[in-house]
């Protein structure tokens, strides 16, 4: 039975030595694969391997017009699918989920912060994951903050700008089109994925299914795939656009002073306005 970790169940951390991909593999052949979630968390980018599909986009800071010609992507120019290459942390890289129970808001800027400085790790070296985590996790004013409170927190410490947007495909399809990550603020067992711990077995129960944030990375058709620091195996799963809506309406449900609606934050740089030189 694999192991399984969560940003609730801290548990004894398990004293691992990884030796680079070598040991990582004797460690699922031994283990029967019990330990292949936790060893993702661990394998840095030189390792690794980018998500089957990812593309090379060039990531578009958000201007400082949000409205008007120029701002806004055309449905005739969206591609019918996108994935782009976030780097991937969980809030706990090290292992150490019991210290970092309250750590998505960190993990999901640290991701951010990775990928529009134009690292290209697949996944973040733990131990540098973990010290920007703590960073950030001292930055936050409350234990769980929503979406504006998170957008802030950025704005401030990071120098990133920050909107609230539509939950809504065409959204997500124009703001990663160009290049530009989502953020859904959801509760855990709302996004239907089994590999948290007490899915099947105390999914309505206080401690289990927690709020929580996400990083949406990619889109089709169908749903948007995520980058969900929670659980070892959250790097680039795929849910329907249907279960993004019922997470987020969970969180409505069950943390209403945390929830907005159905929308999604969207945290960029701000692009640098450009300078007309010259007589007029």
């Amino acid at each position: 039975m694999e192991v399984q970790l969560s940003r609730y169940r801290g548990g004894r951390p398990l004293d691992l030595h990884w030796r680079g991909i070598v040991a990582a593999v004797m460690a699922a052949l031994v283990l029967g694969g019990a330990f292949g979630a936790i060893g993702r968390s661990y394998l840095n980018a030189s390792v690794a391997k980018p998500l089957p599909g990812a593309v090379t986009v060039h990531a578009m800071p958000v201007p400082t017009v949000t409205v008007g010609p120029g701002t806004e992507v055309t449905p005739a120019a969206l591609p019918d699918h996108m994935l782009l290459q976030v780097p991937f942390t969980t809030q706990a890289p090290l292992n150490n989920w019991a210290q970092h129970q309250e750590s998505c808001e960190a993990a999901n800027l640290t991701m951010l912060s990775y990928y529009w400085t134009n690292h290209q790790d697949v996944v973040i070296d733990p131990h540098a994951a973990d010290n920007l985590i703590n960073q950030i996790d001292r930055w936050k004013p409350a234990p769980d903050l929503n979406d504006t409170m998170l957008g802030e927190l950025a704005q401030q410490h990071l120098g990133y700008t920050y909107r609230i947007v539509p939950n809504d495909p065409k959204v997500i399809a124009e703001q990663l089109s160009a290049g530009r990550p989502l953020l859904a603020e959801v509760r855990t067992h709302g996004l239907g994925n089994s590999h948290y711990p007490g899915y099947a077995s105390h999914f309505e129960q206080t401690g289990w299914s927690v709020p929580h944030f996400v990083t949406i990375i990619g889109y089709d058709s169908s749903g948007v795939w995520l980058n969900d620091p929670g659980i070892s195996a959250g790097r680039g799963y795929h849910i329907s656009y249907a279960q993004l809506a019922h997470a987020i309406d969970d969180l409505d449900q069950h943390h209403p002073a945390l929830s907005q609606g159905q929308v999604l934050l969207l945290i960029a740089p701000v692009a640098t306005p450009k300078v007309r030189t010259g007589s007029f």
